[in-house]
């Protein structure tokens, strides 16, 4: 059994839809937590200096996706 196969047979694989807003209000809440706005967000990106592994895995998440 390769890696992947022994993946799938031990995950089930979980595909959640969002709707537009309902991706929005994630965002805005996960900034929060963080204590950070979307601007100051995109700024760390721009300069590839994030303040946390964080703040760089939730630019990962929502990057450029919305401008909010």
């Amino acid at each position: 059994m390769t890696i992947q196969e022994q993946r799938s047979a031990e995950y089930d694989d979980i595909i959640t839809e969002l709707t537009e807003d309902e991706f929005r209000e994630a965002a805005y809440a996960a900034l929060d937590r963080l204590g950070l706005n979307y601007a100051q967000l995109r700024d760390m990106a721009s300069r590839r200096d994030f303040s946390s592994a964080q703040a760089q895995a939730l630019w990962v998440s929502i990057g450029g996706a919305l401008d909010l």
